[in-house]
């Protein structure tokens, strides 16, 4: 939307307002493109007299500022005084050989620093651009995904783009937090895990939860409801998913008769198969069961999940690591 400001008797239109900065004498409105609009006229800042002042006022001196830079003093001095006969005001008192910023400084600051990290951030996306590929990828997820899904995944992708390398770990759910907040990987996938200050989450499938039974065991229809399970031997699965299972069973007024208690859906399939009980687990977990006999049914009361896509909000990305993501937000996950 286009905005109008008026500044003593001259009206100046612009499109994105950010900052209005007055003092006793004078009053200036800075755009987005750091130009200066005041009654005089418009005053445009280049991105060197920018990196000076950010540098002297992060500094507090031209010593400080020159040597973070690298050029010399008398540079430093001749821009910043230069910017500040072309802004009008001061942006230093020069009090003992000390600069103090001035209020106009301060605020100024607070819109300089926010371009001065843009431009850190535009020079590190610069850097990755001219890498581009090949390229390393570091995949994380956890242990059902990693067995029954990253194979598939990481080869149809290598296929699509042979010249990338993947370097692939299997952790538990609050492994794969930390390693994300210390950006030892750069993307995961896992089961209901949300989006945190420093983490981002996409949900990429929604499966639902199967039940998991012996050959000696049969039922009347292909769904079964908790009803149908009533006093039968239960298999649990300590997981990043029992609790969701927990919240099912007290929505339908049903408490499994636990028998077994595992950590890993491979034994739970195998006590399955040895006629030591039922279990309910992901549709992804459930997948090539390679034991003979053990028969999947559908709940009558569907139970979702959810498998998410996870990665750092702090790192900069790849055009590789970009391109993973888009892969995974469009792939067919057929089970």
């Amino acid at each position: 939307m286009k905005m109008m400001l008026k500044l003593s008797n001259t009206i100046i239109s612009y499109f994105t307002l950010s900052i209005i900065l007055c003092n006793a004498y004078s009053c200036f409105v800075i755009d987005h493109r750091l130009r200066l609009y005041s009654y005089v006229g418009v005053i445009e800042l280049r991105t060197r007299q920018l990196e000076v002042f950010h540098a002297v006022y992060t500094h507090g001196s031209i010593t400080g500022a020159a040597q973070y830079l690298h050029v010399s003093q008398p540079s430093v001095s001749k821009v910043l005084t230069h910017t500040e006969k072309q802004l009008g005001f001061l942006l230093f008192q020069r009090i003992k050989r000390r600069l103090l910023p001035t209020a106009e400084a301060h605020i100024l600051f607070r819109h300089a620093d926010k371009i001065h990290n843009d431009l850190q951030n535009i020079n590190e996306i610069t850097k990755n651009l001219l890498k581009q590929a090949p390229g390393l990828i570091k995949l994380a997820s956890t242990p059902s995904i990693g067995v029954n899904l990253m194979p598939a995944l990481v080869a149809e992708f290598c296929m699509k783009y042979p010249e990338v390398k993947f370097e692939t770990h299997t952790l538990h759910l609050d492994q794969i937090e930390q390693k994300i907040n210390e950006i030892n990987i750069d993307i995961a996938l896992a089961y209901d895990i949300n989006s945190s200050e420093y983490i981002e989450s996409e949900t990429v499938f929604v499966g639902d939860f199967v039940l998991l039974s012996p050959p000696s065991i049969h039922f009347n229809s292909t769904t079964v409801s908790c009803n149908d399970l009533e006093g039968m031997p239960f298999i649990r699965i300590e997981g990043p998913l029992s609790v969701r299972l927990d919240n099912y069973f007290k929505k339908n007024n049903f408490t499994p008769n636990y028998v077994t208690t595992t950590d890993t859906y491979q034994i739970a399939k195998s006590l399955v198969d040895k006629e030591m009980g039922i279990t309910i687990l992901d549709q992804i977990s459930a997948t090539n069961i390679d034991t003979d006999g053990v028969k999947t049914w559908t709940l009558e009361s569907p139970l979702k999940f959810e498998m998410k896509m996870v990665y750092s909000n702090q790192k900069v990305e790849s055009i590789v690591l970009n391109n993973f993501k888009s892969f995974l937000a469009s792939y067919n996950f057929k089970l």
